[in-house]
């Protein structure tokens, strides 16, 4: 899993800034970020838009594109910030690169975002043909 997370931000940003603190993203940061932020939280925000706000309250709609894409950004929004206090909490060298790694992390959380979609709406009463 580790090399998985490493190929994927190392795809979009290069190879971590400054070199000393290389090891440290590639061992801790990569994995642990994208495990938690990309998969769980991610996750965690499919279920709820598909089967609490639109499987439960059958009243009330929350089954428009426009829902979904603020669901969307919301987790985006949630990945980045969360990217950047894990790096603060492992005390890494305040640079461009930081928040570099919070824009992959909330761009691939969208992308999971909308894989899972795919895969989760179809139980959906409300939903079952949002996004498209």
């Amino acid at each position: 899993m580790k090399n998985v997370f490493r190929f994927l931000y190392e795809l979009l940003i290069g190879k971590p800034e400054p070199p000393m603190e290389t090891p440290l993203y590639r061992s801790e940061i990569f994995p642990d970020v994208g495990g938690v932020s990309l998969l769980l939280i991610t996750l965690v925000l499919v279920l709820v838009y598909y089967y609490v706000l639109n499987h439960v309250m059958r009243t009330a709609r929350f089954s428009h594109w426009y829902h979904w894409l603020g669901m969307l950004l919301i987790n985006a929004g949630i990945a980045f910030g969360y990217a950047i206090y894990y790096c603060r909490l492992h005390e890494v060298t305040p640079d461009s690169y930081v928040y570099w790694f919070a824009f992959a992390n909330a761009f691939y959380s969208a992308l999971f975002f909308f894989l899972f979609s795919l895969l989760l709406k179809w139980r959906s009463y409300n939903a079952a043909r949002t996004p498209f």
